[in-house]
């Protein structure tokens, strides 16, 4: 019966030996470029066209967003609409270099900002995914909690009214 069980663990152990590897890197052009573009961010700068594929495909928790300007919009929205003061605080960036050829890149930060309708002061941590493709972004995935978004989006909709 020990010989048994000693048999299943290795076979457990050889169908464990994937292929699929990762080199992660954090110091390289691409981890660069996405420090860049979150600064770009917090500067309300989005000429940043160079870095996105013109048909991005952007998934924000549970919507999607296709097309660069749509995404780019989103963005100066924060800071047109909703929020003064944006900072991004804590970031910290990698990237993934699969060997399958895919490349990803991830970002973890801490997002604050400040209402300008309602004027209270919002703490978020956020994390986004970054796909390249031919050394743009084709995919974006963002996941945070939308209760900033949400509650300050409502509160200039009814000023406006």
């Amino acid at each position: 019966m020990k010989y048994i069980y000693t048999l299943m663990f290795s076979i457990i152990l050889m169908s464990c030996n994937e292929t699929h590897h990762a080199v992660v890197k954090v110091d390289d052009e691409l981890s660069s470029n996405i420090k860049l573009l979150i600064e770009k961010y917090v500067e309300n700068d989005f000429d940043v066209s160079d870095f996105y594929t013109e048909d991005i495909i952007s998934r924000i928790n549970n919507l999607e967003i296709t097309g660069y300007e749509n995404l780019m919009q989103g963005f100066q929205a924060h800071h047109d609409i909703l929020y003064n003061n944006i900072v991004v605080e804590d970031l910290y960036v990698h990237t993934n270099y699969f060997s399958s050829g895919d490349i990803w890149s991830n970002a973890w930060f801490t997002w604050k900002g400040t209402g300008k309708t309602t004027g209270e002061d919002y703490t978020n941590r956020g994390h986004f995914d970054y796909k390249w493709e031919d050394g743009k972004i084709a995919i974006l995935q963002a996941y945070y909690n939308e209760y900033a978004e949400q509650n300050e989006a409502a509160a200039y909709a009814a000023s406006q009214n």
